[in-house]
């Protein structure tokens, strides 16, 4: 098992008035059983306000199982109701293939790289928070 790393970044929404930021979190490792759990608790400390985006780098995921699939569902959900979005970016091609097994990439906002998935939302991010 390859332990789970996060860095989080806050996009900023620029200097159009009323513009909203974001937060980008760099994932890296696996999503499992074990490692899941950690990644929604890390979104809910960084990321209270569901009504703005939220953008997960995926591309140092090597590895994502069915409970990864099901936080990345609640994720959107969350993001959706509250008027958010929820972005993901260079999903590793081991995650890209669960995503498409399961029909989840229909669902999803999946972006080949980060900067499509900064494009996607208006936002720019800034130097890493930890």
């Amino acid at each position: 098992m390859t332990p789970l790393h996060l860095t989080c970044r806050r996009l900023d929404g620029g200097t159009d008035i009323g513009a909203r930021g974001g937060t980008l979190i760099d994932v890296a490792g696996e999503l499992d059983l074990v490692t899941t759990a950690d990644l929604g608790t890390f979104i809910t400390a960084v990321h209270p306000d569901p009504a703005r985006p939220l953008l997960l780098d995926l591309a140092a995921v090597t590895f994502m199982d069915s409970t990864g699939l099901h936080l990345l569902i609640d994720l959107h959900q969350r993001e959706e109701r509250c008027g958010g979005s929820l972005h993901l970016a260079a999903p590793h091609e081991r995650v890209t293939r669960v995503l498409q097994i399961t029909g989840v990439h229909a669902l999803l906002n999946t972006h080949p790289n980060l900067q499509q998935a900064l494009a996607a939302t208006h936002l720019a991010a800034t130097p890493a928070l930890n």
